[in-house]
C-alpha cells in the first residue's frame, strides 16, 4: 500500500468523523447539516479513491463508478454550504445552484451508464468539477472582499488561502486517475483532510482571536513532535540488530520523554506564544502582575482604582467599570469606572439576565457571543411576526423565543454598561459584583487566555471584596466592645456628680428664692435632667442586646403602642392606623418592637408642630433585597410604614441621620435614631428613610416573616364554562384570520 493510499484511506476516515460530529451536535443549524452533507461526500470520493487505487489488481469497476458519482457532486455541496456559511441569499445564487446541479446529474449520469468506461467522458467530469470549485473560489473571493469589518476580512482569507491550496493539490491528485503522471504523492488528500479540520474548527470557533490560538497549538504540537521524535530517534536509531539494547534504549527514551514533557510542553507554549503572538503575552504578563497588585489592597475603593487603572494601562480596553451590590435596595451600584460613563445603578430587573449566566456557571459574558447566538436564533425563526405560529407549535419553539429574549436582555444591560467582556464577582454562591471592559475599536478584543486572566482577576476582587466587609465587620465589632467598656465608666464618672448638684440645687429649694434666682436653678435642674437623660441613652445603646424572641404580631404590637401614645398626641395631629388584615408572624421581641415604634411616633410629633397627620401602615412583601445579596429564596417580609406630613428631612442630613449623637433638633441627643436602627438589625430587619423636602418623611422597617400558611379566602363565583368556550373559539377564530393574512402576504411577497 503506497502513501496515495494511505492518504485516501485517511481523508476518508477524518471527513466520515467530521460529518459525524456536525450530526451529532444539539441544535443543529442548518450551516452544520450542509457541512455534514459536504464532508460526507467527500468521503465516500476519498473512500472511492482508496478502494479505486488498492483493488485495481482485482478489477472492481463499481469504486470507480462511485468515485465518479461521489465526484460530481463535490462542486454542488460546497457551493451549498459556502452559500448558507457566507450568508449568500438563496435567490440572487438561484442560477449557480441550478448550474451545479445540472453538472453533478450529468456526473452521476456518467457514473452510472456504459460512459464511466471513456476517458473522454471523465475528464469532462473532472472539468466540470474543477470549474464548480472555482466558481465556490470566486464566491469566497467576493465575501471577503465585500467584508464591512477587518476581522472577518482576515477570517474569510485564511478560509480562501486554504481552500486554493486544497483544491489545487487536490486536482493535482485526480490526474493519475486519468492516466497522467504526477510524482508527488497524497499531497491532496493529506491537504483536504487538514483544510476540512480547519474549516470545522472555523465553524465552531466564531472568533479571529480563536482561530489565532489553534494555529498557535497546531504549532506548539508540531515543535512538541519534533523535540520528541529528535529524543527517541537519538537514543534508538544507533542500535542497529541489537534487539536487547532497542528495548533498553526505548526504555530510557521514554522516560526521559515523561520526565521532560511538561516543563517543555510550558516553555515551547511560551515561546509560541511570545513569539507569534507578542501582543497576548504582553497583556497575559500584565494582567498577572495586576492580579499580584490587587492582594495588598484592603478596601473596595482602592481596589477599583487599581484594578481599573491597571486595564486601562494595557492599552487593551478604552471602556472599564466595577459595580458592586448595593446595601439599601436590591440592585448593584456603579463603584468607578474609566472612559465615557455608563449608567450609575443596575436595577434587579435589568441584572437578571447577567444573574442567569452567572448561575449557569458562566465566568465571563462576551457581547460578540451574544450578538453571534442571537444571529443564529432569528435566523431559526420565520419571517414576520411569528407569535401565534410559536404558541400553536407551527412555528418556531418557544423555547428559541424565550432564549433570544433572554440574550436581548443581556445584549441591552451590557450595552448600558458599556461593556464587551462581563465578569461576574462570585464570593460562594452570590454575585458580589460585575467587572466590566471593552475596547471599542476591535469587536474581538481578548483571545482565551487573555480572557482566563481576566477571570482571574476578577476571582481576586471578589476575594477581596468579600474580605473588605469582614474586615469591617471586625472593625465595627471591636468598636462596640470598646465602646460598652467605655460606657460603665462614663456612667460612673458622669452620674455621681450629676446626682450631687441636682441634690444641692434641690436642697436649695428654688420657690423661696426670688424670681430671677429661681429661674437659674430651674435651668440647672432643667439641663442636669437632659444630660442624665442623654447618659442613660448612650448606655442603651451601648449595652449588649438580648431580645426574648417569639412569634409576634406587628398588627398587635402597633396597636397596644397607640393605645399607651393616646394621650402624648397633640390636637392639632391625627393618626391613621391602616394595617393588613393578614400579616405572617415575625420573630421579635415585642417590648423593644414597642420602643422603635414610640420612637418614630414622638418624632413624628416633633416634626409637626403646627399640626399635621401620621400614616402608620403594614403591608406583606417579598424579601428581594436577602435574594439579590445572599441568593437566598424570597421569602415573606413584613413592611411597617411611618408616613408623616411635616417638612421633611434635608438632603444633607438624610444620610447622618443614623449615625449616634447627630441630630438637628435643638435639644435632641442624636441616639433615637441610632437605637431604633440597632434594634431592627438585631431582629434581621431593616429601616431606611425616604423624605423630600417639604414633603413630609417616611420611615420604613422591613422585618422578615415566619412561614405560616395564609388563611383560606372566600371562594370565588363560578365561572360560566360556556361562555368561557364561546371565548376561547372566538380568538382562535381571530388567530386563525391573522394567520391567513401573513400567508397570502407572504405569497404575494415571493411573487
Amino acid at each position: 500500500m503506497d502513501i496515495r493510499t494511505q492518504a485516501a484511506l485517511l481523508a476518508a476516515i477524518v471527513t466520515l468523523a467530521l460529518s459525524a460530529a456536525a450530526l451529532l451536535r444539539e441544535n443543529r443549524s442548518r450551516v452544520f447539516t450542509l457541512f455534514a452533507l459536504f464532508a460526507a461526500d467527500l468521503c465516500l470520493f476519498s473512500l472511492a479513491s482508496f478502494f479505486l487505487r488498492w483493488s485495481e489488481a482485482f478489477g472492481v469497476p463499481w469504486w470507480e463508478r462511485l468515485a465518479v458519482a461521489s465526484g460530481g457532486l463535490i462542486p454542488a455541496a460546497a457551493l451549498a454550504f459556502f452559500l448558507e456559511f457566507l450568508g449568500v441569499a438563496r435567490r440572487p445564487a438561484r442560477r449557480a445552484r441550478n448550474a451545479m446541479l445540472a453538472g453533478s446529474l450529468s456526473g452521476i449520469v456518467v457514473a452510472v451508464t456504459p460512459l464511466v468506461q471513456l476517458k473522454a467522458a471523465k475528464l469532462l467530469v473532472a472539468t466540470y468539477v474543477v470549474g464548480g470549485l472555482a466558481v465556490v473560489l470566486s464566491v469566497l473571493w467576493g465575501k471577503m472582499h465585500a467584508s464591512q469589518t477587518r476581522v472577518e476580512r482576515a477570517r474569510l482569507q485564511y478560509l480562501f488561502l486554504g481552500a486554493v491550496v486544497a483544491v489545487l493539490l487536490s486536482t493535482l491528485d485526480m490526474l493519475p486517475l486519468l492516466g497522467l503522471p504526477y510524482p508527488p504523492e497524497g499531497l491532496g488528500s493529506i491537504t483536504l483532510t487538514i483544510f476540512m479540520f480547519f474549516l470545522s474548527q472555523t465553524l465552531q470557533r466564531h472568533r479571529l482571536l480563536d482561530l489565532h490560538e489553534f494555529l498557535g497549538k497546531i504549532v506548539v504540537v508540531t515543535a512538541l513532535g519534533l523535540v520528541l521524535v529528535a529524543i527517541y530517534g537519538g537514543l534508538v536509531s544507533w542500535v542497529g540488530d541489537r534487539p536487547e539494547l532497542f528495548y533498553f534504549n526505548t526504555i530510557v527514551a521514554s522516560f526521559v520523554i515523561l520526565s521532560l514533557f511538561e516543563p517543555m510542553r510550558e516553555r515551547v507554549e511560551e515561546w509560541v506564544v511570545a513569539t507569534l503572538f507578542r501582543e497576548r503575552y504582553e497583556l497575559v504578563r500584565r494582567l498577572e502582575a495586576l492580579r499580584q497588585r490587587t492582594g495588598k489592597v484592603i478596601e473596595p475603593a482602592g481596589l477599583a482604582e487599581v484594578v481599573l487603572d491597571g486595564l486601562v494601562e494595557t492599552r487593551r480596553a478604552t471602556h472599564t467599570s466595577l459595580w458592586l451590590v448595593a446595601d439599601d435596595r436590591p440592585g448593584y451600584r456603579l463603584l468607578d469606572f474609566r472612559g465615557p460613563p455608563p449608567v450609575p445603578f443596575l436595577e434587579p430587573a435589568t441584572a437578571r439576565a447577567l444573574l442567569a449566566a452567572a448561575s449557569s456557571t458562566q465566568k465571563a459574558i462576551l457581547l460578540e457571543n451574544i450578538d453571534r447566538r442571537v444571529a443564529e436564533l432569528r435566523a431559526m425563526l420565520p419571517p414576520g411576526p411569528a407569535e401565534h405560529e410559536s404558541r400553536s407549535g407551527r412555528g418556531a419553539p418557544a423555547a428559541v423565543a424565550e432564549e433570544l429574549k433572554r440574550l436581548s436582555d443581556a445584549r441591552a444591560v451590557m450595552c448600558s454598561m458599556r461593556a464587551g467582556i462581563c465578569m461576574p464577582l462570585l464570593a460562594g454562591d452570590r454575585v458580589v459584583g460585575f467587572l466590566a471592559c471593552w475596547d471599542e475599536r476591535v469587536p474581538e478584543a481578548f483571545a482565551s487566555d487573555e480572557i482566563a486572566a481576566l477571570i482571574e482577576i476578577a476571582d481576586r476582587c471578589a476575594l477581596v471584596i468579600e474580605n473588605s466587609k469582614l474586615y469591617q465587620q471586625m472593625k465595627e465589632r471591636d468598636r462596640l466592645a470598646a465602646l460598652g467598656e467605655m460606657s460603665a465608666g462614663l456612667a460612673h464618672e458622669i452620674r455621681n456628680p450629676l446626682a450631687a448638684i441636682k441634690g444641692a440645687v434641690q436642697f436649695l429649694d428654688p420657690a423661696k428664692l426670688p424670681g430671677e434666682d429661681r429661674e437659674f436653678l430651674e435651668i440647672v435642674i432643667e439641663e442636669v435632667n437632659r444630660l442624665n437623660g442623654v447618659v442613660t441613652q448612650f448606655l442603651d445603646y451601648s449595652r449588649p442586646l438580648k431580645p426574648a424572641l417569639a412569634p409576634t404580631d406587628v398588627n398587635d404590637v402597633l396597636a397596644r403602642t397607640f393605645k399607651l401614645l393616646q394621650a402624648e398626641v397633640p390636637p392639632t395631629i391625627s393618626v391613621e392606623l391602616a394595617l393588613a388584615e393578614w400579616l405572617p408572624p415575625v420573630n421579635a421581641d415585642a417590648e423593644q418592637l414597642k420602643q422603635v415604634f414610640l420612637n418614630l411616633a414622638l418624632n413624628a410629633f416633633q416634626a409637626m408642630p403646627t399640626g399635621g397627620k401620621l400614616v402608620v401602615s403594614t403591608r406583606l412583601a417579598r424579601d428581594e433585597l436577602a435574594f439579590w445579596r445572599e441568593g437566598m429564596r424570597k421569602a415573606d417580609l413584613v413592611e411597617v410604614r411611618f408616613r408623616d406630613s411635616g417638612p421633611g428631612i434635608p438632603d444633607e442630613a438624610r444620610e447622618r441621620i443614623f449615625v449616634p449623637f447627630y441630630t438637628t433638633k435643638e435639644k435632641g441627643t442624636g441616639l433615637g435614631l441610632a437605637i431604633c436602627q440597632r434594634l431592627v438589625k438585631a431582629h434581621q430587619g431593616t429601616i431606611q428613610v425616604r423624605s423630600s423636602p417639604g414633603e413630609g418623611a417616611e420611615f420604613l422597617i422591613s422585618l422578615p416573616g415566619l412561614r405560616e400558611e395564609r388563611p383560606p379566602e372566600s371562594p370565588k363565583p363560578p365561572v360560566d364554562e360556556e361562555e368561557k368556550r364561546r371565548a376561547r373559539e372566538r380568538r382562535r377564530a381571530k388567530a386563525a384570520a391573522r394567520l391567513r393574512r401573513r400567508r397570502k402576504r407572504r405569497k404575494k411577497q415571493q411573487a
